[in-house]
């Protein structure tokens, strides 16, 4: 499997991109816009599946999986396959929130660089999806709260 657990924090980790009440994350403008385009990469990108994505208040989390355009995998485990295309899907998308932010006059940055992780394993996969899955039901012991 050719999957990739990626985090991107707000500059500052200021939390513009909504708030958590009761275990959910409210989205604000800028929290939307950046889910609508997280959500559009694999339109952009057709040998990309969004596998899982949480916006939080300051960062978000996503699984991205490289694929064939027959639905298999690219490679194995140990290949990195397609060099730099999950930075320019990333960038892409951080890019564009940037860019509606400057337009519609709300003042927003990102954190310059973003975590990848390729999953090695079944294990580390579903630890790492159920990690994004409870995110908010986890907040007050994230890293990132404030």
């Amino acid at each position: 499997m050719n999957a990739y657990f990626i985090t991107v924090c707000v500059k500052y980790a200021e939390p513009l991109l909504g708030n958590i009440r009761n275990g959910i994350c409210g989205l604000s403008e800028i929290g939307s816009d950046v889910a609508l385009r997280l959500q559009n990469i694999p339109e952009l990108n057709r040998d990309v599946l969004l596998d899982e994505l949480i916006v939080m208040p300051n960062h978000f989390h996503l699984i991205l999986v490289i694929q064939k355009h027959d639905g298999s995998y690219i490679g194995n485990r140990f290949q990195k396959p397609l060099a730099g295309s999950v930075s320019t899907m990333i960038n892409a998308a951080k890019g564009a929130t940037t860019k509606w932010c400057n337009n519609n006059n709300f003042y927003f940055d990102w954190q310059d660089k973003f975590h990848d992780h390729a999953i090695r394993n079944e294990e580390e996969y579903w630890a790492i999806k159920n990690y994004i899955f409870n995110n908010p039901r986890n907040w007050k012991d994230d890293c990132f709260y404030m």
